[in-house]
């Protein structure tokens, strides 16, 4: 069943959330520092547990940098998925972590890292804040991280959630279409 949203009812979020595709194939220019600043203002200002803010975001903007980062995937990865990462201008590696006493009982009790959710929420923010402005990015969750912790010196009791590369999408860039379940797959009342 296709939802038909009211022609009044607009809302500027909902297309960009609507229109927002993972782009792996990037044009030759640089994201603007202004941009790349409301994109992680974006991160900043996301909720999370109990307002712990438990990320750390790295920026690497370096193309020689990039090029290591890429390389720090699991054997094979490099080549057949992850090989788009060097033509992004920004990749974003962001950790989470460590929790603080409160939020590691929590934790415990629930059998749950929160911290995983926040850092998800904040790049998401970052995502769609980048869409918003024309900029492209990608997930990254496929990655060796004590190679990505070692090239970044990232301290040992942060752990990398993910990854979010950044970039104008080059000409031409594909764009899937969102295969997505249904509605009445995923949603359901409760009375």
């Amino acid at each position: 069943m296709r939802i038909r949203i009211k022609e009044r009812m607009r809302s500027a979020v909902f297309n960009v959330i609507k229109e927002r595709s993972s782009i792996r194939d990037y044009a030759n220019r640089p994201v603007e520092d202004e941009k790349l600043d409301l994109i992680l203002e974006s991160a900043r200002l996301a909720p999370s547990a109990s307002n712990s803010q438990p990320w750390h975001f790295y920026v690497v903007k370096d193309r020689e940098k990039i090029k290591a980062l890429a390389g720090k995937m699991p054997i094979g990865t490099q080549v057949v998925i992850n090989s788009f990462i060097t033509k992004a201008p920004v990749v974003i590696v962001a950790t989470g972590g460590p929790a603080d006493l409160l939020h590691k009982v929590m934790s415990f009790i629930v059998n749950r890292k929160w911290y995983y959710i926040d850092v998800a929420i904040a790049l998401e923010h970052m995502a769609l804040t980048a869409w918003d402005l024309g900029i492209g990015s990608c997930w990254i969750g496929w990655f060796d991280e004590k190679k990505i912790k070692k090239l970044l010196d990232i301290p040992k009791d942060q752990e990398v959630i993910a990854m979010l590369t950044l970039g104008y999408p080059a000409e031409g860039a594909k764009v899937h279409p969102k295969n997505r379940k249904s509605r009445d797959e995923i949603v359901k009342f409760v009375n």
